[in-house]
């Protein structure tokens, strides 16, 4: 019974998931963001974009500007959410 392949299956997938319940090690993490931090930046760059399509929005149609403000608003929010990922990627101190 020591050659049977369906054994050796489930001792190989038993040693993987060993393996993937344990702890990475350091190493394995160096350059990675936290995932608390890659939510926030997401969530960071989406309100920019959002809150500066509002905006176009309302002046759109309040100045009667359609599509124009829109828009410029959201070219705006783009880079707007650009810059706050790229200045929170880029205050990560190395390891």
């Amino acid at each position: 019974m020591g050659n049977d392949p369906e054994a050796e299956k489930l001792e190989a997938m038993a040693a993987r998931i060993r393996q993937a319940g344990e702890k990475p090690k350091v190493d394995d993490l160096a350059g990675t963001v936290e995932p608390m931090k890659a939510s926030r930046i997401g969530f960071d760059f989406m309100a920019a974009v959002l809150v500066c399509t509002f905006l176009g929005w309302l002046g759109d149609k309040t100045l009667g500007t359609k599509p124009w403000g829109l828009l410029i608003m959201i070219g705006m929010g783009f880079a707007v959410g650009i810059t706050n990922v790229w200045r929170a990627l880029g205050n990560q101190k190395p390891d």
